[in-house]
């Protein structure tokens, strides 16, 4: 049969093919410092060499080894094969590095069979006729090889039992099972060998090899009930296809045996055609019957339906969190689950890192992810590819074996099987953390789309539950402000109600002395005999003058201690402008005339009462014309003029009076405007250097001012200066104006 190409040699050239194509796949997916990698990829290839040993032995191409040694070839392979099963199942399961000290003793056990077969050890033959040709072998070397395969096989199932039997990860038991099941395939494919059925040996022992290659390179086993499902379906599917194909047959035979054209070939190939066609369209058919015949499958949409209703009404996270993870636990059968926000760190960055933060009270308290780099492979399939992400891709996927050792960490500490985001429609909000289903399989492609759904689904409720906390945080941040500025007012309102206090008993106590002190300087000033002496009548006039102004300082620091503030209530009376002003005109006509100024008031008669405080008021006009009298030289003129103010006007929203105190004095310096409208002055605040100045030498006191401005705002009512200019030589003079609503409101009247 040397050189002569038969069907089972054609049969291992095709296995050889196809364990090379195997070969170069798991070459393809080889991970970085992943040993059960290597260890399939020479599982491969001693499978592949199995068989190109076949093929010689077919081929008579092994002829000039001894013949125990070439019929005994397939063995030693299958020896060296069990020793490779026994370190890739410890690189699975134990997640080590098993060593490599099985080599050498597989080898050893091989080389040991070797020698006895060529009769260098152990001489004596058992002679004993095949259905090839005849040969001998050493009984010892078959026993040899026997034990050292039953080594690695029996070390290696104990392995796969206990790493069951101490394992938690149903997922780990899932595999365990289908490692059992390539083991039982090795197990008959040996037997085959040893019963000289090589062909349907090599068979199983692909099989066997298939099904390690996809265990080690697969990182979602397929559920135990999915695959059933799916062989069910393409069962039924094929059934029907078949029944189909001949039920056609037949009738196209019946019908045209009998035209001279037709060929049965032609009936084959026209079905055959029909069946590519229609076969996948059948199997959804057939998949979409089963569906509906499956309760669960049932349920678990109804719930869905159910889910997508609650929603609406959700606004709490931690209700929303428990409400998803209960609904996708009961109808995806999964353990348990968690649900974290998702917060960009350092939103100016593009693209951003992210802060993942636990709604805790779903389950025990879970840890968050500070910092989830930009950069990074599990950031790209969760915010850039918005797709779930399972436990499985990242243990067995080659560019998730350099993730960062904090997330690495986190990820381990969550134990879970999937983690699922939730996008809105431009940005990351949230994530699923799902632990493994109860069965231990791993979420199907179709389980995994379903959870997609749902984070779609959630991610409107969550970001309003995510805007509804943010504005229950603001709300509480403003009730904490409000309680703090209470508090602060409060604390302000006793300093300021203590210093006024003060100062008004202070300035009571120092009447009494200044009265004094004024009535023995009277006694002086009128003494004749005094008063023509020069020397002492300067002397007695600067002390009545020093005297006159300290009383004055005293009065006004008593009113300033008891003006109202603004935002109090006054007493309010219909006032007549123009009796009011006319009766502060006529008490100072005698100051007025004595410094030769004209003073004046016109159309003060045609502005309406204005309600306010007389008392207050009259102060008001006393100080402004004071203060106009006393900043006007000799021969200058003060104008006090008035006009109607009309409602929503640029000065005032409601009805109202201004009043206009004009002089023609020296004028007020521009760099004092805003030292003249701070919003509140009190006593002890009032600059009153600045309004000294602005007194320029002058001896009447600028803290007056501070008085009109209190007394006007506690009438919600206005006061500003015009004709900022100061000038000794050109006397600009000044305009103040005071604008008062007619009725008292409750709101202040001033323009925004």
């Amino acid at each position: 049969m040397k050189g002569l190409l038969t069907l089972p040699a054609l049969i291992y050239i095709c296995l050889a093919a196809y364990g090379s194509f195997l070969i170069f796949q798991a070459l393809r997916k080889l991970r970085i410092y992943k040993v059960a990698d290597y260890l399939l990829v020479i599982l491969l290839g001693l499978y592949t060499l199995i068989t190109v040993i076949m093929i010689g032995l077919e081929l008579s191409f092994w002829d000039f080894l001894p013949p125990g040694v070439r019929l005994e070839l397939p063995r030693y392979g299958l020896l060296l094969y069990s020793g490779v099963i026994f370190a890739l199942t410890c690189a699975v399961f134990r997640s080590e590095n098993p060593g490599w000290w099985w080599l050498p003793l597989s080898l050893g056990i091989i080389g040991l069979a070797v020698l006895a077969d060529i009769g260098v050890i152990f001489p004596g033959k058992l002679n004993s006729d095949g259905s090839l040709e005849s040969s001998s072998y050493s009984m010892i070397a078959t026993v040899v090889q026997a034990l050292g395969w039953g080594f690695f096989i029996t070390y290696a199932s104990t392995e796969i039992l206990k790493e069951y039997r101490q394992t938690e990860r149903t997922v780990v038991k899932q595999r365990a099972i289908f490692w059992t099941s390539a083991l039982v395939l090795y197990l008959g494919s040996s037997i085959l060998f040893l019963l000289g059925n090589e062909l349907l040996g090599i068979c199983l022992l692909l099989l066997a090899t298939i099904t390690l290659n996809y265990l080690v390179l697969t990182y979602r086993l397929p559920d135990l009930k999915e695959l059933g499902f799916r062989l069910a379906a393409h069962s039924l599917t094929g059934i029907t296809i078949t029944l189909v194909y001949a039920l056609g047959f037949l009738l196209l035979e019946r019908f045209f045996i009998d035209l001279p054209w037709y060929r049965p070939v032609y009936n084959g190939m026209f079905f055959a055609v029909i069946v590519l066609i229609f076969f996948k369209p059948v199997l959804q058919l057939v998949e979409s019957i089963l569906l509906g015949l499956v309760p669960s499958e049932k349920k678990r949409t109804l719930e869905i339906r159910s889910y997508s209703k609650k929603l609406s009404s959700i606004l709490d996270i931690e209700l929303l969190s428990k409400v998803t993870i209960e609904m996708i636990c009961e109808s995806l059968d999964v353990k348990q689950g968690a649900l974290f926000l998702v917060d960009r760190l350092e939103p100016e960055k593009d693209p951003p890192s992210w802060y993942i933060r636990a709604v805790q009270g779903t389950t025990e308290t879970l840890p968050d992810l500070e910092y989830l780099p930009a950069h990074n492979p599990i950031t790209q399939v969760l915010a850039n590819e918005k797709r779930p992400l399972t436990q499985s891709e990242l243990e067995f996927i080659p560019r998730f074996q350099t993730i960062p050792e904090n997330v690495l960490d986190w990820i381990r500490s969550l134990d879970v099987e999937a983690l699922v985001p939730i996008h809105t429609d431009d940005e990351w909000i949230g994530l699923f953390a799902l632990s493994q289903k109860s069965s231990g399989a791993s979420f199907t492609d179709t389980e995994l789309e379903l959870l997609s759904a749902v984070a779609d689904q959630t991610s409107v409720a969550l970001q309003n539950a995510r805007l509804v906390e943010s504005l229950s945080k603001i709300d509480s941040q403003l009730r904490r402000a409000k309680a703090s500025k209470d508090t602060a007012l409060d604390k302000i309102e006793r300093i300021r109600k203590s210093a006024t206090d003060v100062i008004s008993i202070k300035a009571h106590e120092l009447r009494s002395p200044l009265t004094i002190v004024s009535g023995y300087t009277q006694l002086l000033a009128n003494d004749p005999a005094l008063m023509k002496d020069e020397y002492y009548s300067e002397l007695i006039k600067g002390i009545v003058s020093g005297s006159e102004r300290l009383q004055d300082i005293i009065e006004n620091m008593i009113d300033t201690a008891n003006i109202p503030p603004k935002n109090l209530n006054i007493d309010t009376t219909p006032i007549s402008l123009y009796t009011l002003i006319d009766g502060v005109c006529q008490d100072l006509g005698g100051k007025v005339r004595a410094r030769k100024i004209t003073m004046s008031h016109d159309n003060l008669g045609e502005i309406p009462p204005v309600y306010g405080d007389s008392t207050a008021l009259r102060k008001v006009f006393e100080i402004l014309i004071n203060y106009a009298m006393t900043h006007t030289p000799a021969g200058g003129k003060i104008t006090i003029t008035g006009r109607y103010i009309p409602p929503r006007s640029e000065v005032l929203k409601w009805e109202g009076a201004e009043v206009v105190v004009t002089d023609t004095g020296i004028g007020i310096d521009a760099g004092a405007q805003g030292r003249f409208f701070q919003e509140r002055m009190n006593p002890l605040m009032v600059d009153f250097s600045v309004l000294d100045e602005i007194a320029a030498g002058e001896e009447k006191p600028g803290e007056e001012l501070a008085i009109v401005r209190s007394i006007i705002e506690a009438h919600n009512g206005r006061i500003w200066v015009e004709r900022l200019s100061k000038d000794t030589d050109h006397l600009p003079g000044s305009e103040f104006h005071v604008v008062l609503p007619l009725e008292q409101q409750t709101y202040p009247t001033q323009p925004d």
